[in-house]
């Protein structure tokens, strides 16, 4: 079973031997107030308990005297699945560790010793399938084809100066949000295209599910179709995991630099709004951000979307935005995994929901604890007060609309705005 478990690298020893177990992250992490056992420290200590069995002379001779444990059973295997699947990866533990410990980078990698030995939810793993092999974009032509008809703009430009990176999710999720992307674009008299199918199902899934070939495999196509297309800039539309990855991960996968900038959409009409390209009017309406974990604690885009929305909203920060805003749990696909999700997702690619026993009580659970991890964050949205809480990211957005929240999507609200 060692086999299973990943490599050591520099950033990944410091995280296993020299994290003191003060547990100052443990408030940080929103499924924290779901159970206390799911404190980041407590959930990246079965990967430690791994990697001293692996690793270390002590772990190999003494093994559960010092520590030192690789599950054996199935049951035992299953058990390390619901931690590992109680972490959103939001980086709010790292922030606040006081010794640089990032519990979520911990967790990304105990989903693939979970991988290597067989484990990922039933669900997450046909996507992965699906986005591994390309089957998704033969499967969602119809949908795409009807998509690329109603937006009327070019597709697959070589040479446009910004290509509009659109994945299945996006699709599903918030065709609304894309198109009201296409029309900001245009009143601001962009040179843009959109690339000629879905980019990913929302790549790279073999992260979420600890699968690494499946990563390097999705990065390192949709990296090369970009490249054919020559853009300046690459824009993405979520503020997901997706930005991180392709923004700053993607290079370390692939070793090598990229001939574009990758965007949020945020940036682009924050600097529109400098150049003055884009003419917005005031909505007269209250609005507060919630920020995209991803975008803002880990791809550190945080004035832009502010000052766009200061354009056109009467803005009213949160107690917590930025950095140190709250997370809402859904990230790092469990968000896929609710129920509405994964059946619009299911319904569009024609792949079948149904689980067994085990695995429905594992989503449905999850789902249920996904739901609790939320509300620390919701509450203090509607604590400010704002008749429209903004987010970057459809999933995001879903979780607030169904937690009661009037919550809209900055592309939304900005299009909504245009002159």
């Amino acid at each position: 079973m060692a086999n299973v478990l990943p490599k050591l690298s520099p950033p990944l020893v410091h995280y296993f031997e020299d994290c003191v177990g003060c547990a100052a992250c443990a408030p940080s992490c929103p499924y924290y107030y779901v159970d206390h056992k799911y404190a980041p420290v407590d959930k990246a200590e079965f990967l430690r308990q791994m990697l001293r069995s692996k690793y270390t002379l002590a772990g190999k001779l003494l093994g559960r005297v010092v520590g030192a444990k690789i599950p054996r059973t199935d049951a035992e295997w299953w058990e390390v699945m619901q931690y590992a699947y109680r972490c959103a990866d939001c980086g709010h533990c790292y922030t606040t560790c006081p010794f640089g410990i990032d519990s979520g980078a911990m967790v990304r990698r105990l989903r693939e010793a979970l991988y290597n030995a067989g484990y990922a939810p039933p669900v997450l793993n046909e996507l992965n399938r699906l986005e591994k092999s390309g089957e998704y974009v033969t499967r969602s032509k119809g949908l795409w084809e009807d998509f690329v008809k109603s937006a009327g703009v070019p597709v697959g430009k070589k040479g446009a100066r910004v290509l509009l990176m659109v994945t299945l999710i996006d699709l599903l999720l918030s065709r609304d949000v894309v198109l009201n992307a296409v029309k900001i674009l245009r009143a601001a008299g962009e040179d843009f295209t959109l690339p000629e199918r879905p980019l990913g199902v929302a790549p790279p899934l073999g992260a979420v599910v600890g699968d690494r070939e499946s990563l390097r495999a999705v990065v390192s196509d949709i990296i090369s179709y970009m490249e054919g297309l020559s853009p300046q800039y690459v824009v993405l539309i979520s503020g997901c995991y997706q930005y991180p990855y392709f923004r700053f991960e993607a290079t370390d996968v692939l070793k090598r630099k990229f001939g574009f900038k990758v965007l949020h959409i945020s940036e682009l009409l924050y600097e529109y709004l400098k150049a003055g390209r884009l003419k917005l009017k005031k909505l007269g309406t209250s609005a507060t951000l919630h920020d995209s974990c991803q975008l803002a604690r880990r791809g550190g885009v945080v004035k832009e979307p502010r000052e766009v929305l200061k354009a056109v909203v009467n803005y009213i920060e949160p107690k917590h935005g930025g950095l140190e805003a709250m997370c809402l749990g859904g990230g790092a696909g469990i968000a896929l995994l609710a129920k509405d999700v994964r059946e619009a997702i299911g319904k569009a690619l024609g792949i079948s929901a149904k689980l067994d026993v085990r695995e429905e009580k594992f989503v449905e659970e999850l789902e249920g604890d996904y739901g609790k991890a939320s509300r620390k964050g919701v509450d203090e949205l509607k604590k400010t007060g704002a008749e429209v809480v903004v987010a970057t990211c459809p999933l995001a957005l879903a979780a607030l609309r169904a937690s009661g929240l009037n919550a809209e999507h900055f592309v939304n609200v900005v299009a909504s705005a245009v002159e």
